[in-house]
């Protein structure tokens, strides 16, 4: 009798072991090894398919689509895709659980053109729980088809046949192929069903948007060859403390990373913020003055947002002085606390710093250092700067501000909202040194 042959892979990285360990030696999980079989079935060609292979075709040649790229009924939408959605791309749709992805879907639904048919597969509702949520969110005027089919041949078989121009699947986690022994959401059927699906997408030029969950350490759940496997990786992010959400866009094949839409989550779904720098920014008084806090435009792909950057400096009442910061990385912190240190004299061993981005938005951002230089300043002295005022910039360690990418945007936008003093280096108007901050401050 032929033996069974085994292995065990670990569900947060994906690392193969032969017997099963308590804790993963790749990424250091606890328990987070689960049983696969292996199948030794190889796959064979005679020489009769041999005959319908297609050789490589001088690129000239090749015929162009008779539509090149799916435009939406939204422009924000379109610019975040790379100026629409382009046909046989296979796009990963990322995020916590409840953060809204499924949500996003029947969003999404409602600004495709109603001549093309959306087939929805979702393994985790049932059809009148999908039905309950698509009438919330309004998407009545979309070609929609549900069905709760799990297994990718018999999803791919519909497919092929039917012919829609966009297939959702939701989850991955939750679709199986007969051809692999494993269970549901393994790394050997989530790798199997991911490549199905690939190829459908890119024989039909069909669309495919796939949802997945993430792991406790926020990465996406199941191989990291998926990530590279698809034309477009997008995450979900939110702030519970708000009603916003933020997609955010980490590959993509056919425009601009680092894009993002904002959303602010209602009663009846998800609602896109079409302006969302008077979102994250509080509405005040330009005359007036505030201390601890200042203003950014910081670039978040092509759209340029501006941010409230606040600070709080206070004696320490530890032996070891806390960091500690929301929406900025704590290294830039304590990067530009030395900065200032060393070219302002201005010592910060004896406070808690706590920095924040207001709103809750993550950036990382290199033009946003000199307004946390300003803020910090700011709380430490209990100089005010009043609220016309930004400052954009990046610090360098020898004490000199640098130039940041797409300066004319950023002035242009915060010009849009009345900010009259706009502190940054360029050729025009040029800021050498941090020393400019401690002008400012006398």
């Amino acid at each position: 009798m032929k033996k069974i042959k085994k292995r065990f892979v670990c569900s947060e990285c994906g690392y193969v072991s032969s017997a099963w360990i308590g804790k993963c030696p790749e990424c250091n999980s606890w328990n987070a090894f689960t049983e696969e079989i292996i199948n030794d079935a190889v796959q064979t060609f005679d020489s009769d398919d041999n005959k319908s292979i297609q050789l490589p075709i001088k690129i000239q040649e090749v015929r162009q689509l008779e539509e090149d790229i799916f435009i939406l009924e939204n422009e924000n939408m379109n610019i975040f895709f790379g100026s629409g959605i382009v046909p046989g791309s296979v796009i990963l749709l990322s995020g916590e659980p409840g953060v809204g992805k499924s949500t996003f879907l029947f969003l999404l639904a409602k600004y495709i053109k109603r001549s093309k048919k959306i087939y929805y597969f979702s393994g985790e509702e049932s059809v009148s729980q999908i039905k309950k949520r698509f009438d919330r969110v309004g998407a009545s005027d979309s070609s929609l088809f549900v069905s709760n089919i799990s297994q990718v041949e018999k999803i791919n078989e519909i497919c092929m046949k039917e012919k829609p121009m966009f297939v959702f699947i939701d989850s991955i986690q939750t679709c199986f192929s007969s051809e692999v022994d494993s269970g549901q959401g393994t790394i050997s059927q989530i790798k199997k069903c991911t490549q199905t699906l690939i190829d459908y997408a890119k024989a039909s030029n069909a669309v495919v948007i796939i949802v997945c969950h993430v792991t406790k350490s926020g990465e996406i759940a199941g191989p990291k060859i998926m990530e590279h496997m698809v034309d477009v990786v997008t995450y979900f992010e939110s702030d519970y403390k708000n009603q916003f959400r933020i997609l955010r866009s980490r590959k993509n094949r056919f425009g601009n990373v680092d894009e993002i839409l904002v959303f602010n989550m209602k009663e009846k779904g998800l609602e896109i913020i079409d302006n969302p720098s008077s979102f994250f920014i509080e509405s005040e008084d330009k005359n007036e003055f505030s201390i601890g806090k200042c203003k950014c435009v910081i670039m978040e792909g092509k759209r340029p947002l501006i941010v409230d950057i606040e600070a709080l400096v206070v004696l320490s009442a530890f032996p070891m002085p806390k960091r500690f910061s929301e929406g900025i990385e704590i290294s830039k912190i304590n990067r530009i606390l030395a900065i200032i240190d060393k070219h302002l004299n201005e010592n910060f061993n004896n406070y808690d710093v706590y920095t924040n981005i207001s709103g809750g938005i993550k950036t990382s951002d290199i033009g946003i250092d000199l307004a946390i230089a300003a803020a910090l300043i700011s709380s430490k002295k209990q100089k005010a700067i009043k609220n016309d005022t930004v400052f954009i910039g990046e610090l360098s360690l020898t004490g000199g501000i640098k130039k940041v990418n797409q300066i004319d945007k950023r002035i242009k936008e915060a010009m849009r909202f009345g900010f009259n003093k706009i502190y940054y280096q360029d050729e025009k108007y040029s800021l050498e040194s941090i020393g400019m901050l401690k002008d400012y401050f006398q």
